[in-house]
């Protein structure tokens, strides 16, 4: 690779890594061009070089979020383990991508209907990988009507949890503050 080629390889990565803090922080609809440009130290027209439009720079950060948070969920969340054991990993998991995920809720109804669509298929995934692994562990007989009501009144609270979110840092995780309340009300619903 020559010179100038590393050179925009590192403005890429910059772009992407500094927008990802100001997304997390302001949201999708309050993060400007020009705040991007102004944080990375570069012109307005590096990023649109780069990425052609504000909207698919978003798009591009939102979506390896979201890929990579699927891809954690897929290898951790294992159906065999023992529902403790796959809730605790779960419950990391939540606290690992907090900011991510609070956020994309917050912003849900003003994304593009692609990334609504991924966010929902993830928490389809989600919700499946629960289902596998209460079928596999479940003390009690639950049909699969009632497990997926049980799925979804669960998942309501998490939700409900990232979106009271309002500051944003790693120490004050929503989830770790309420990790005793979310094993309870897993507890009541699934054992």
């Amino acid at each position: 690779m020559g010179i100038r080629s590393d050179s925009k390889q590192n403005t890429h990565e910059l772009i992407l890594k500094k927008t990802a803090l100001l997304l997390d922080k302001k949201g999708f609809l309050n993060v400007s061009s020009k705040e991007i440009a102004k944080e990375c130290n570069i012109s307005q027209g590096s990023i649109f070089l780069h990425f052609k439009t504000k909207e698919n720079l978003l798009n591009t950060i939102l979506l390896s979020n979201i890929t990579s948070f699927e891809n954690s969920l897929k290898n951790s969340l294992l159906p065999k383990l023992k529902s403790d054991l796959f809730l605790k990993k779960y419950l990391d998991l939540l606290i690992q991508n907090e900011a991510f995920l609070s956020r994309a809720y917050m912003d849900l109804p003003y994304l593009p209907e692609t990334l609504s669509k991924n966010i929902n298929n993830l928490e389809t995934t989600t919700k499946n990988l629960f289902f596998e692994n209460i079928r596999k562990n479940q003390n009690k007989k639950f049909s699969i009507v009632d497990s997926f009501i049980s799925i979804d009144a669960f998942f309501s609270q998490i939700q409900k949890n990232l979106l009271e979110k309002d500051i944003y840092k790693q120490s004050n995780s929503i989830i770790r503050q309420r990790r005793g309340k979310i094993i309870k009300l897993y507890r009541i619903l699934f054992e």
